[in-house]
């Protein structure tokens, strides 16, 4: 018989661990752009220092409200 189960129980699993299980961060980030951008251009020259702090805040609090909700909280609403 095929299928998937589960390693651990519902509750001890966070949907942090599940994002963290199907996505493929490039170096951990969720918010990977313009790698090598012109530094004599007006807009690339700065949009690191301009949105690299703002993005990681970002990442940073959907991490933390997906490391609240366990996979046996969803199973809950589906009753």
């Amino acid at each position: 018989m095929g299928g998937a189960s589960l390693a651990k129980d519902p509750a001890d699993i966070t949907m942090l661990d599940v994002f963290r299980a199907v996505d493929s961060l490039d170096g951990g980030n969720l918010f990977d752009f313009h790698t090598h951008p012109n530094p004599d251009c007006p807009v690339g020259g700065h949009i690191h220092e301009v949105l690299d702090g703002e993005l990681a805040d970002a990442q940073a609090a959907l991490e933390h409200r997906l490391a609240q909700t366990t996979l046996a909280d969803l199973l809950k609403r589906l009753n």
